[in-house]
């Protein structure tokens, strides 16, 4: 399986998307999810990349973002989506789309990589551990 990297959002990737992003337990429907797809453009600095099986199936998605900091001369990439399809997930899919975005993170000039993670999932956890990411502090998140 390869990631396809999507820079313009027809209705089946829309689709696509919208019905991974729901295995996370959001709710969205795919006028909102088109969106917020067409604000995460690479002009400004996001990426997006879909995987899909043998059928063309689409199984795998993930998000990333350039951002800079007041810290640092460089820029970070955080990798703000990640996920999976149950049916396909201990196969690679998941460590092939970290190598993607690390490869396209180092492309873009970071040398600082993050992943944004739920906290009450414990296994994402551990598969970002197992790839060399650690716990960077705590996000604290108020709805305005």
């Amino acid at each position: 399986m390869t990631a396809e990297t999507i820079t313009t959002w027809s209705d089946s990737y829309v689709a696509d998307v919208t019905a991974l992003v729901r295995l996370l337990g959001h709710v969205v429907d795919e006028p909102a999810m088109r969106v917020r797809l067409e604000r995460l453009t690479p002009e400004a600095g996001h990426r997006t990349w879909l995987v899909r099986d043998d059928d063309g199936r689409a199984v795998a998605v993930a998000g990333a973002q350039m951002t800079w900091s007041y810290a640092s001369d460089e820029p970070t990439a955080q990798l703000l989506l990640l996920v999976v399809d149950p049916t396909v997930r201990r196969n690679g899919t998941g460590s092939a789309l970290i190598g993607t975005f690390e490869a396209w993170a180092v492309e873009q000039g970071a040398r600082r990589l993050s992943a944004v993670s739920a906290a009450a999932t414990d296994s994402a956890h551990r598969f970002y551990q197992r790839r060399g990411y650690h716990d960077a502090g705590v996000r604290y998140t108020k709805i305005a």
